[in-house]
């Protein structure tokens, strides 16, 4: 997909038109219809890695203009939008020479990359009014806490799914009810990588001529509620996963590809389905299924006596795998229990979560990773993790079959300042390679394999304080914390300190300053191996400074570092930002960024190292 001309017409479209705008465009039924229309766009330009960058020189050199044109017409409850993404890349891997990697490697990467294309990402039609709201097109739908469904949007991550096709949700209280139905709708470029979910091309070594790399994946689900307004509310959800292929095949495993009139939703046919999950991870249970079915109730009690509130959920998965599946005996239920709970008593604060999953997996898109590895999280369900929303350090399929649970206590000791401590405790039966559990939680391992060399016990630790002074124009936030993840055999499998602080001073008028940072000390099995093939810590973390001019300017400059093997020790960086209104601002960056692993809410991606010069645009109302 190169259609270059289009995106440029887009680039010249923003360029001129400049800044979002809202029109009345007249009045249809004494009603006025207005269009908003809103843009964001993205330019950068990598730099050649350093030599010592510990990634692959395809991942740096390129530019790239990223455009997201957002549509919405309304009118008197109705909806009517759509979302045009653009890219255009240069200087791409196959545009230059003398790189380190071989042709045929050049072309591999590149055949699911730096593509330059115009696509309608999001399309939408809502009602919306009072008690209903009816959706044809793009959704996200989340049920609960999310074990059986989670379509969401994740800036942080660059994740964006949709559900393309119908939902409607009706209130009246006590009641609510919610029916959908349609495709998976991930979003197809990734920004941080030019990893994208096209049609793979053509390999010059192949004979099988353009691939898919994302299925069809289609689901159906409903949810009830009872309780709405009431001291308890009740829910019951079920969920449906079908995944097809995204084209018919003929018998040589090449794709029927005669336009829309071929296969306009993809192919159910069983040979179909089966020749591209032949494609998909095939020892991972949440991807390597023709079906997931996920069933679920829930109670909320909202108000505990005035003093908190309580949520206890439950659900039931059953996948049937594909025939390429590796593991045959491998049992394919799952079940889950997440409960929280808030309680204030006097100046004390308490949160209390527990989880316990059994063969329990997060429903992943169908993306042949081989292909397009940094989309292999992009997933349809969630599953709550009882960590801080920010963990990254836990690996594997921590929370496919493990029991624990999350204590924290708040105490607020003066109007502006508050203490508070968290103490987490975890079991995994599947963190570490190899370790798995049936639906009743009894260990699955593979033969010759001791148990106690796959189960892992995590002990976490965190302590801190919240101080806001200068009536709340300034803020001090400090938190230190230590974790423990040993083996059942007492073998080390990770350790991590940590210690974190965010502190803005205001000065005078519109001036204040800000230092944020987190620095971490960190050791794991097999990784920063010096002498003697033994892992050795290493050290990590960012500080960044900043000068703000409310509410129009703000200054950064930030280093951060790292003594991992392999990468370079230091990374400097500066970012100027200008708000041209509360809602809309131009943010400039030059300088590196140290790549790794970012989550947010038992999500990761692994985020490659950046040197370059980039500027985002955002223009919204």
């Amino acid at each position: 997909m190169r259609r270059v001309s289009p995106a440029f017409v887009t680039i010249i479209g923003f360029f001129v038109f400049g800044r979002a705008f809202a029109l009345e465009v007249g009045k249809v039924a004494n009603k006025p219809m207005t269009l908003d229309v809103t843009n964001s766009s993205v330019v950068a330009q990598q730099f050649d890695a350093r030599e010592t960058e510990g990634q692959s020189p395809l991942d740096y050199g390129y530019g790239s203009f990223l455009n997201r044109l957002n549509v919405a017409l309304r009118w008197y409850g109705f909806t009517a939008g759509m979302r045009l993404d653009s890219s255009v890349y240069w200087r791409r891997p196959k545009d230059r020479d003398n790189l380190s990697v071989t042709p045929a490697t050049v072309e591999r990467d590149g055949s699911t990359r730096f593509r330059n294309a115009v696509y309608p990402a999001k399309m939408w039609l809502t009602y919306d009014r009072p008690g209903l709201e009816v959706t044809a097109g793009d959704a996200y739908a989340q049920f609960g806490r999310g074990l059986a469904l989670s379509m969401r949007k994740l800036d942080d991550l660059g994740v964006d799914t949709t559900l393309r096709g119908g939902k409607v949700q009706w209130q009246k209280d006590p009641f609510a009810v919610t029916f959908l139905a349609g495709f998976a709708n991930p979003s197809r470029v990734d920004e941080a990588t030019a990893r994208t979910l096209f049609l793979r091309e053509a390999l010059a070594s192949s004979t099988l001529g353009p691939q898919p790399v994302f299925g069809s994946d289609r689901l159906y689900g409903a949810e009830a509620q009872l309780g709405r307004g009431w001291p308890v509310t009740v829910a019951v959800r079920g969920v449906r996963f079908d995944r097809c292929a995204p084209y018919r095949y003929d018998d040589k495993g090449r794709i029927i590809d005669n336009g829309l009139l071929s296969s306009p939703f993809g192919s159910c046919d069983s040979a179909d389905k089966e020749q591209f999950g032949a494609t998909l991870p095939n020892d991972s249970p949440g991807a390597a299924s023709r079906h997931v079915d996920m069933l679920g109730a829930s109670i909320e009690v909202p108000n505990l006596w005035k003093h908190g509130k309580f949520y206890l959920e439950g659900a039931y998965q059953r996948r049937e795998p594909f025939d390429s599946v590796i593991d045959k005996t491998a049992s394919n239920f799952g079940n889950a229990v997440y409960a929280g709970a808030t309680v204030t008593v006097g100046i004390t604060t308490h949160t209390l979560e527990v989880k316990s999953y059994r063969n329990f997996y997060p429903v992943l898109a169908s993306v042949d990773i081989s292909y397009a590895p940094e989309l292999s999280t992009v997933a349809y369900s969630a599953i709550p993790t009882a960590e801080l929303i920010t963990q990254d350090n836990m690996y594997g399929s921590f929370n496919a079959c493990v029991n624990g649970g999350r204590y924290r206590v708040d105490v607020k000791l003066l109007k502006n300042f508050f203490v508070y401590g968290q103490a987490i405790y975890a079991h995994s039966k599947s963190e570490i390679a190899g370790g798995r559990c049936d639906e009743l939680g009894h260990t699955i391992v593979p033969k010759g394999t001791d148990p106690n060399e796959v189960h892992a016990r995590v002990v976490d630790g965190l302590t801190g304080f919240e101080w806001q002074f200068d009536n709340n124009r300034s803020q001090l936030f400090v938190s230190a914390g230590a974790r423990s993840n040993d083996k059942d055999n007492g073998e080390f499998y990770y350790r991590e300190t940590s210690f974190q602080y965010t502190f803005t001073k205001y000065i005078k008028g519109p001036y204040s300053f800000e230092l944020t940072g987190r620095h971490r000390q960190r050791r794991e099995e097999d990784q920063n191996v010096r002498d003697k093939g033994v892992a050795q810590p290493w050290t990590q973390g960012e500080h960044y400074t900043a000068f703000k001019i409310a509410p129009k300017w703000v200054f950064s400059q930030g280093i951060e570092y790292t003594t991992q093997i392999g990468f370079p020790t230091y990374y400097f960086n500066g970012v100027i930002v200008y708000r041209f209104t509360s809602n809309s601002s131009v943010r400039l960056f030059a300088g590196q960024q140290r790549g790794g692993l970012r989550c947010v809410s038992g999500i990761c991606r692994f985020f490659p190292a950046y040197e370059g010069v980039r500027a985002d645009l955002t223009l919204r109302f």
